[in-house]
């Protein structure tokens, strides 16, 4: 009877330990969890406060690409060429620059191939 008591007794000190250690690694993870949640809104806000500074650079690099373009054809039309030419000469210019601009971009695309990032994370039969 007392070896029946005893046991119950030893279970019991062994559930309470068992549900210490739960509640413990439930409160860490809740922890983790908040502070995860934390940096996420911080990358978040962050982000878009990034996102809004590029835009104004944006913003910015345009216009000062425009102000060049009619700074030229401003200089060229006070030198007495024709204003139809300038800015044929101008659109000719912007034109060539977006192909450039999109020919890199085809080119970056084309680099960013992710099948070595992709073996190293998933490992093939052949590895």
């Amino acid at each position: 009877m007392e070896t029946s008591q005893h046991s119950e007794a030893e279970s019991q000190q062994e559930k309470s330990d068992f549900d210490e250690v739960i509640d413990t690694h439930k409160s860490w993870l809740k922890s983790v969890l908040g502070l995860g949640a934390l940096e996420a809104k911080l990358w978040v806000t962050s982000s878009a406060q990034l996102l809004a500074l590029m835009c104004g650079v944006i913003f910015l690099l345009l216009t000062t690409w425009l102000l060049i373009i009619a700074s030229i054809a401003a200089l060229a039309w006070s030198y007495g060429f024709s204003l139809v030419g300038i800015l044929l000469t101008a659109t000719f210019v912007t034109f060539l620059s977006s192909i450039v601009l999109l020919y890199l971009v085809k080119k970056t695309l084309k680099s960013m191939d992710f099948t070595r990032t992709f073996d190293a994370i998933i490992p093939t039969d052949d590895e």
